[in-house]
């Protein structure tokens, strides 16, 4: 009795241990977002490189009426066989401070390999576009392995609507853009077949000399087959001709 006792004890004893390690040291799922893998580096030419998930944060404080500047941003695929499509988007402004709206007193411009995406405020919201709107990304395309482009922002304060006056206190606003690359497949670059090529196609090979012995001799029996059948043919309408003549012959 005291043995199965003991046994009795130990199992409840062991039983208690394991479902204590098992909720003690249950693994804790973290979610953290990956916009950009690996394979695709971003960075400007002021050497900030964006991290994995994406957000890139503009950040303006010194400013004054009539300034001018611009930012480059290079985008690169480093995967030799992986093509990935871009897009971004534009967060609100996460924060605003001073006597003036830099996100809509900002005037910017988006150029992209050479051409013009966006021109509009800061905030990214014009009358045509709206690239805060996360279900219509601003598409970059796609890039394929080695693939190099550059996204050029061109910033202005216009110096005659704003002046000094319009800066007693320190005006900033900060907002993030943020790009998501996704992993696709090249389109089929291969032009459409020519619809008289398999025509010639067949044509040639009907009419193609055959190569092998084996060949010759099935082309020999189907001329033959042909040439008699063509003899049958002209023998019925000559035997035709006649039957018709003695038929009026007859008749006279």
């Amino acid at each position: 009795m005291k043995r199965r006792n003991r046994v009795k004890k130990r199992l409840l004893i062991g039983l208690f241990l394991f479902i204590s390690l098992s909720t003690t040291f249950q693994p804790v799922e973290v979610s953290s977002e990956s916009n950009l893998p690996s394979g695709i580096v971003v960075g400007d030419d002021q050497g900030i490189k964006i991290k994995n998930d994406g957000q890139y944060l503009i950040d303006i404080r010194d400013v004054a009426p009539g300034k001018k500047w611009s930012t480059k941003i290079t985008i690169i695929n480093i995967e030799k066989d992986i093509p990935y499509h871009l897009t971004m988007n534009v967060s609100e402004p996460t924060k605003k401070e001073g006597s003036l709206d830099l996100s809509q007193a900002i005037q910017m411009t988006l150029i992209y390999e050479g051409e013009e995406l966006y021109k509009g405020p800061l905030s990214g919201r014009d009358e045509k576009i709206n690239l805060q709107d996360k279900s219509a990304p601003l598409n970059l395309g796609t890039f394929k392995g080695g693939d190099t482009k550059m996204l050029e922002a061109q910033f202005e304060l216009d110096g005659k609507t704003y002046t000094n006056r319009d800066f007693f206190k320190k005006n900033v606003v900060e907002n993030i853009w943020h790009f998501k690359a996704v992993k696709t497949v090249l389109p089929d670059t291969d032009s459409p077949e020519d619809p008289e090529k398999p025509f010639i196609q067949t044509l040639k090979n009907k009419l193609r000399l055959p190569k092998t012995g084996e060949e010759w001799r099935t082309a020999l029996l189907f001329s033959c087959v042909g040439l008699f059948l063509t003899l049958v043919s002209l023998l019925i309408l000559k035997h035709k001709k006649l039957e018709k003549k003695r038929h009026s012959q007859k008749k006279e």
